[in-house]
């Protein structure tokens, strides 16, 4: 790999984006909070409010604790919904963390006020024990997130030195047949390359689009993209979306539109769009020649 990784701040927001690492903060996040509550017991909060409530003080903090997890939650649905459509920028995410934290403390802390039978309360400096307490729990499941990134990062770029000094990383003959298999690691479909279009990401799953008997057919493949792009990285399927990946031999043209770069295929009026996280790879593959048209 050209780029160091620890730098690429494209990967790392597209992981943090992904729902697999969101999945893992939520888990994290959530078994963090219920050490908290259980071991810790942080009930000096509420000796910023006047209790009038028949609630104990832990039954108070364990429903404030469940109240801002909800925050986070919802917070990481709309998030993944947003990310499912377009990319977001290493700023924007800042932004979006920002306001998720901003949020559950005001949940929080208006959760403790109401709690406590809506008395006199000390807004300010329990606010900031609140925030102090979210964002203990936050940074561990970022660290641990982050960590998962790195890793996956270094395994990736063994397979890569690997494929260097096995000629695995040379492109596909058109007319080879190219093999994929399912996340058990069974056979599940082949066809000659050139027959290869593009590949489109499904949840869970890759729908492979493909030409059968002149006509485009597609099959679905139990295996994610993300998988995909580390199997065939540099044989001639690139990604370039978080999307989509496309067979480079049945690229015809890239095109510039005012939403960003899209690329044209042979045999199918499909436009594949370019993300801005990999504009740059995919400028670079086919300003160098990668393909022969």
């Amino acid at each position: 790999m050209n780029t160091d990784q620890t730098l690429n701040l494209s990967a790392i927001v597209r992981f943090l984006t992904s729902k697999e690492a969101n999945l893992l903060f939520l888990a994290l996040s959530f078994l963090m909070a219920v050490i908290i509550v259980v071991f810790v017991q942080p009930v000096n909060i509420l000796d910023y409010t006047t209790q009038a409530t028949r609630l104990s003080t832990l039954a108070q903090v364990a429903l404030m604790t469940l109240g801002g997890f909800a925050v986070v939650a919802l917070s990481r649905v709309v998030l993944l919904l947003v990310t499912s459509h377009k990319d977001l920028a290493i700023y924007a995410l800042t932004v979006w963390v920002f306001v998720e934290l901003t949020l559950c403390v005001a949940v929080v802390s208006l959760m403790a006020w109401s709690l406590s039978g809506g008395g006199a309360v000390r807004l300010a400096p329990m606010a900031g024990d609140i925030l102090l307490g979210n964002v203990s729990v936050f940074l561990i499941p970022n660290v641990i997130a982050y960590l998962s990134f790195r890793l996956r990062e270094l395994r990736s770029e063994l397979v890569a030195i690997r494929r260097k000094f096995t000629s695995e990383s040379q492109a596909i003959p058109a007319e080879q047949s190219i093999n994929f298999y399912d996340k058990g690691g069974r056979l599940s479909f082949s066809t000659r390359f050139a027959n290869v279009l593009y590949i489109e990401a499904a949840d869970n799953y890759a729908n492979i689009h493909y030409i059968n008997d002149d006509k485009e057919d597609t099959f679905i493949l139990h295996n994610s993209l993300k998988d995909l792009e580390r199997e065939y990285s540099g044989m001639g399927l690139l990604r370039c979306h978080r999307g989509y990946m496309v067979n480079v031999v049945n690229v015809k043209l890239m095109r510039k539109e005012r939403a960003g770069l899209v690329l044209e295929l042979t045999t199918t009026a499909k436009a594949i769009p370019v993300s801005k996280s990999y504009s740059a790879t995919v400028t670079a593959f086919f300003s160098s020649d990668g393909i022969e048209n």
